[in-house]
């Protein structure tokens, strides 16, 4: 009889383990994105259909204007790199005028370097869903992967926001680009920000909500509803940032959680067509 309640109690245990485990296991998954209605999202209506068109206009149509209202376009920024033998260097890089930084540089999928604002190109693939939808949405439908491991003999490529839905896979500066354009498109203030986290170099998204700042991680793949405040995530040292027509430059500390202070200095204003 006694030997018998140990085996009885012992079961007892090992179920409400396993039960525990199970009920981790289901916080782990990602959330399960939603449309406007309730529905599960429909991916397969969400793929664009050619990709590639992002950059098909000439580079003279994608031009910045700096403060000082001097203009700069990516046909410029071609020749200028040509002359300097760097055409084919597959990085992205701070571009610099008078030794003040107003933009950044980045090579594509086309393998020509574009203003870091080009690559938002407005594409939503789902409007009208709450905030949360689209860091939960990425979770699913994009995996993490190096550049220099998917597109061999190239270090770093940046996908547009729409080639990011298309590709199913990319790094930081990938996904943060298809988060923020999203939310952006959502109507909501959303920047790219670059910079370092725990001293590598990195991409994330900052959520401007009336007083309110959100730091999103685009390359998290446990979202969950409540959206994380910038102030409590230290260890993002941000550089600069951008979103679809503007480029900020951090001229005060890395160690600052604050996306709104003066020491963001507007560097450059980005057009097409």
């Amino acid at each position: 009889m006694i030997g018998g309640g140990r085996g009885n109690s012992a079961l007892v245990w090992m179920g409400l383990l396993a039960f525990l485990l199970m009920g981790l296991r289901a916080c782990d998954r990602p959330l399960a994105p939603e449309d406007a209605g309730g529905s599960p999202l429909d991916w397969q209506a969400a793929v664009p259909a050619d990709p590639g068109a992002d950059f098909a206009a000439p580079p003279e149509t994608r031009r910045i204007e700096l403060p000082t209202g001097e203009t700069l376009h990516e046909g410029q920024v071609a020749h200028a790199m040509r002359q300097a033998g760097h055409a084919q260097t597959w990085s992205s890089f701070t571009w610099q005028v008078r030794d003040q930084p107003v933009t950044t540089i980045a090579p594509g999928l086309d393998r020509r370097h574009h203003f870091a604002n080009a690559y938002l190109v407005g594409y939503v693939p789902f409007p009208e869903v709450e905030a949360w939808v689209p860091l939960a949405a990425l979770a699913q439908r994009k995996r993490y992967q190096f550049d220099h491991e998917q597109y061999p003999g190239a270090p770093e490529l940046w996908q547009t926001s729409r080639e990011a839905f298309f590709h199913p896979r990319g790094d930081c500066e990938d996904h943060a680009l298809a988060l923020a354009d999203w939310l952006i498109g959502l109507g909501h203030d959303a920047r790219v920000v670059i910079g370092t986290m725990r001293g590598g170099g990195h991409a994330w998204v900052v959520l401007l909500d009336g007083p309110r700042t959100y730091l999103l991680e685009a390359t998290e793949k446990r979202p969950v509803r409540a959206l994380p405040l910038a102030a409590q995530l230290p260890d993002y040292r941000p550089e600069a940032m951008f979103n679809r027509e503007h480029y900020w430059v951090n001229a005060g500390s890395s160690l600052t959680t604050d996306y709104r202070g003066a020491h963001w200095r507007p560097r450059s204003r980005f057009s097409r067509g």
